[in-house]
């Protein structure tokens, strides 16, 4: 045996981290918790009945997700994101989009495209049970559908970095999505199946660029009114 295989250390249970961190992102993503929030590990260790080990783990995972923040001292805590974090989620998450899509519209099976409808389907029950929040969760898997539709690893890594960034700052905001979402939100991701459907790369990326431009418009705005309220706040 080579000395560096040596050095491999013995697997962890990891199954029990992730179930661990999938209940923390569950709690976070479901309003539990507000942005800033501190993160005890002992009162989420004694919640769940684990040690503080696979809570550790858990939320240093989280943070390579870009929802938790551990510092030296202080913790672990819910990120606060800013209009600048928004704004950057906003470009980066068009430009992977915009390949998305492209994508999509020549390699999408029927199998994906039924996966997108159901997702409709079931966003439709939302609108009708008037939950926003439910609403927002389903909108990412809906764009999960379509990412996956780009049968391309790389690109759904890609995502999958930033997915989590993306889905909490929505939730965080989304009382200000009430009458968009009643408005358009179905008919927009209706649009985005169909373009793909019709295998029309060019009508796919116009849009899917009409549609992230009006979400993060109001998304972005509504964090900078927040921004400029704190910055008040802090020189009084």
């Amino acid at each position: 045996m080579r000395d560096g295989v040596l050095g491999i250390q013995q697997p962890r249970r990891r199954g029990l981290t992730d179930e661990v961190a999938e209940g923390i992102r569950h709690a976070i993503f479901d309003g539990s918790f507000e942005m800033g929030e501190h993160l005890n590990e002992v009162d989420i260790a004694e919640r769940l009945e684990v040690s503080r080990g696979p809570v550790r783990e858990a939320l240093l995972q989280l943070r390579q997700e870009g929802i938790v923040t551990m510092k030296w001292h202080r913790g672990a805590h819910i990120v606060q994101f800013s209009a600048k974090d928004v704004r950057e989620l906003a470009s980066l998450r068009t430009v992977l989009e915009v390949f998305a899509i492209r994508a999509a519209a020549v390699s999408a099976t029927e199998t994906d495209l039924d996966q997108m409808k159901q997702v409709l389907t079931a966003m439709s029950r939302a609108l009708a049970d008037e939950s926003d929040h439910v609403m927002i969760q389903l909108d990412v898997q809906f764009h999960d559908s379509l990412y996956r539709a780009a049968h391309h690893d790389r690109l759904w890594n890609a995502w999958s970095s930033i997915r989590s960034q993306v889905m909490l700052s929505l939730l965080v905001k989304r009382h200000t999505f009430n009458e968009y979402y009643r408005d358009r939100v179905i008919a927009e991701h209706q649009d985005l199946l169909q373009v793909v459907a019709a295998r029309d790369p060019e009508a796919c990326e116009r849009a899917v660029r009409e549609h992230l431009a009006a979400t993060y418009e109001r998304l972005v705005s509504r964090f900078r009114t927040t921004d400029e309220g704190a910055a008040e706040s802090t020189t009084r």
